[in-house]
Parts: C-alpha cells; structure tokens; sequence
C-alpha cells in the first residue's frame, strides 16, 4: 500500500507540472516568438525533464519596416541593463536616439554594436544589411547557438546561455523577412487536448488515491481482512 501510494503521489506530481507548463504554453499563445515547453516522461511515467520546442511559428505580416521575422535558426542579439540577452522577437522600433529598440526598451545588436538609424527609407535585406536613404547603416546580428540546451528562458520573452559562450557565433545562413513578425509556435487545439487528457489523468490518480485510502482504513478497522 505503501509503495502504491507513493507512485500514486508522484503520478499526481508530474501531472500538476504538465497542467503548469500546459498553461503558461496556452497564456503565451500571442507572445511573438514564443517557444512551447514541454514535459517528457520516462517509461514509468516519472518526470524526466523539461524540453523547449524551438520550431518556427507562423510567419506573418504587420506593415511596420522595423519589424523583422527570422525565417531561418538563429536568435536576435539584445542588450539589457543586465547583459547581452537573446530573442527571436523581432518587433523593433526607433527610440527618440534612433536606435534600434525591441518593446522592452532593449538595444538591439548589430556588427558594429547597438543600431543607430536615421532616413526615411529603410531596408533590411534577407541578410540583416540595413540600408537607410541608399546607404549601408550596419548589419542586424543574429546568433547562432549551437547547443540550444544552453539557453535558458528569462522573462520578457528573452534567453540567457548557461554554459560555454564559444558556442555562439555569428550565424552564416541568415534569412530576415521585413515588415514581417515571427508568432508563438503554440497550437491552441493540441494544447486544450493535452490539458484535457492531464486533468482526466490528474482525476483518476485522485481516484486511485482515494480508493486506496478507503482500503487502507478498511484493513486498519478490520484485522480479518489483513
């Protein structure tokens, strides 16, 4: 009974954490760029780990010329007020400095450092070369990570590497759509099935316990049942 209710209790556990990471997937169903978590399992159902899913969202379009959409791997280079972060938001604009900024107010990296733009006709090739006026400004800096089990989600939609920093480096195969914005790679129709599926589990395990319980009490009030 004992050896039954423990795996009971971790079956339980592991269900919580599915609802939770189902959850925040589902609450970042219009975060640009955002990643979908997932929980995978081990042959007796135990946790093992939590794993991002880094394939592309739906690419689509805004109209606005400083947003831009990696259509290829590859991370945005941010600099914040506690470090170079990465992203694969590309809703950028100008700040009243005419730099290059992402909707946290965060400069955005380039070849030559944080982007500077003045001109009234930007283009931003499928490279990242950004041309003001007919003339070549800078180059937007996309990262490539090598080891994407390196990155760690922060909040504002950004990743941190945990681990050797010489596996970045400036991406070679680089493919930006203008005007363009990558959205969450979140389906909400696979998502409700999963958290339907782990409520009913969550319930028959609460069941199961339950039973359990009863049985226990049962061979406690009863000897000749033991």
């Amino acid at each position: 009974m004992i050896s039954s209710n423990y795996s009971l209790s971790e079956g339980s556990r592991v269900q919580l954490l599915r609802f939770d990471v189902l959850s925040n997937n589902l609450a970042n169903v219009n975060t640009n760029a955002f990643k979908q978590d997932m929980v995978s399992f081990d042959e007796n159902l135990s946790m093992n780990k939590i794993t991002t899913d880094f394939s592309s969202g739906p690419i689509v379009y805004t109209g606005n010329m400083f947003d831009v959409a990696l259509e290829s791997s590859g991370f945005f280079k941010i600099q914040t007020s506690t470090g170079i972060k990465y992203s694969r938001d590309g809703a950028f604009s100008l700040n009243g400095e005419g730099m290059l900024i992402n909707r946290n107010g965060d400069k955005v990296m380039g070849k030559n450092g944080p982007i500077t733009l003045s001109g009234q006709n930007i283009i931003i090739g499928v490279d990242g070369q950004i041309i003001a006026d007919g003339s070549p400004i800078d180059k937007i800096f996309v990262a490539d990570i090598k080891d994407l089990k390196q990155l760690k989600k922060e909040g504002l939609n950004y990743y941190v590497i945990k681990g050797d920093a010489n596996n970045i480096s400036s991406a070679e195969k680089v493919s930006i759509k203008q005007a363009h914005i990558e959205k969450s790679n979140v389906n909400i129709t696979e998502e409700m099935v999963r958290m339907i599926d782990t409520f009913r589990t969550y319930e028959s395990i609460q069941r199961a316990v339950q039973n359990t319980d009863e049985t226990t009490g049962k061979m406690v009030n009863d000897p000749e049942l033991l």
